[in-house]
């Protein structure tokens, strides 16, 4: 593992994909029984196919602009959330997209296993800037209105709900969280009321936004912004993520047979013994999750890895500034 200063992702090494047919057989090194068992295995699959009338993989486009109601086959006909995504039932071979330079205030959740051969594909189309999923909430000032005295409010509008909030950030510094509105009396105490999702601040000096700069509730709190969880054969990449106070991917439960690339996972959250970048802590032994040409940075810890895998690989990844 290296440490030092953040290059693109994409510009760097490719990262080695994940062989289609592969057949592994332990203490069997033989290169010409591999190519021989995955060429029967490929005649295999390809007359189960035709006699199971198995359907084709489709391509999904994802784009904050798009709609739910749409198809999602097109980039004119995109979803628009990663909720529309994760309730969704995918198929082996699909591949599901999302559109550079968007930005979600969501985390993903895949719903579907792929299968040998034919993973379930996460990735970005488009030009620009990495598709970004993140917890960062920017309000602007005629969000806000006046609650009484120096209390103000607003209404965080969220595709997933907001469950707990724990960090708003008031221009570079931190505020001060409180267990109720009758409570707040200096400047940048808060008050976040689940039940309805408003959040209240004191502001001695009228509009908070105008008083301060900026007010900045991190939305996802507690959450995996990428959660993986019970499924196998995914592959992620060319996906930013940040500002979370909990995990950037974590690969829980019965995964296996996972691949990570080209990401970057950057929290810039001071939550005690999390953030962290990448956790990978499944149940049983799996042994075939990867993460290739990846960032963590600004975490508490970039890569932690906890439970009985048998292999996983970290390769020409970084972490720095923990």
């Amino acid at each position: 593992m290296r440490t030092g200063i953040s290059a693109d992702t994409e510009d760097r090494v490719p990262w080695p994909r994940p062989q289609t047919s592969f057949v592994h057989r332990p203490g069997d090194d033989s290169e010409a029984q591999v190519r021989g068992d995955q060429s029967q295995a490929t005649r295999l699959a390809f007359i189960l196919a035709l006699l199971c009338g198995t359907a084709a993989a489709a391509t999904y486009y994802v784009d904050p602009a798009g709609s739910n109601a749409n198809d999602g086959l097109s980039p004119a006909t995109p979803w628009r959330t990663l909720l529309k995504v994760g309730i969704s039932t995918l198929q082996p071979g699909d591949s599901i997209l999302f559109k550079r330079d968007g930005v979600w205030n969501e985390w993903l959740t895949p719903p579907s296993s792929g299968a040998a051969g034919n993973l379930i594909k996460f990735d970005a189309y488009g030009n620009g800037r990495p598709p970004e999923f993140t917890g960062y909430y920017a309000t602007a000032a005629s969000q806000w209105t006046n609650a009484a005295g120096h209390v103000w409010q607003i209404t965080l509008s969220t595709t997933q709900a907001i469950s707990q909030l724990k960090f708003v950030r008031f221009g570079t510094i931190w505020g001060n969280s409180q267990t109720a509105q009758s409570a707040l009396g200096n400047d940048r105490d808060w008050y976040y009321d689940s039940t309805n999702q408003i959040l209240y601040v004191y502001s001695s000096g009228g509009n908070p936004v105008q008083s301060f700069g900026s007010v900045t509730p991190l939305i996802l709190s507690g959450q995996s912004l990428i959660n993986i969880n019970g499924v196998s054969y995914i592959e992620v990449q060319h996906i930013k993520l940040d500002r979370y106070d909990g995990y950037g991917v974590q690969v829980q439960g019965g995964s296996d047979h996972i691949w990570l690339a080209n990401m970057m996972a950057d929290s810039q959250v001071p939550n005690a013994t999390v953030p962290i970048g990448f956790y990978i802590h499944p149940s049983g032994t799996p042994g075939d999750i990867h993460i290739f040409n990846s960032d963590a940075h600004r975490n508490y810890v970039g890569y932690r890895f906890d439970g009985s895998a048998t292999a996983v690989e970290l390769k020409s990844c970084r972490a720095y500034a923990k």
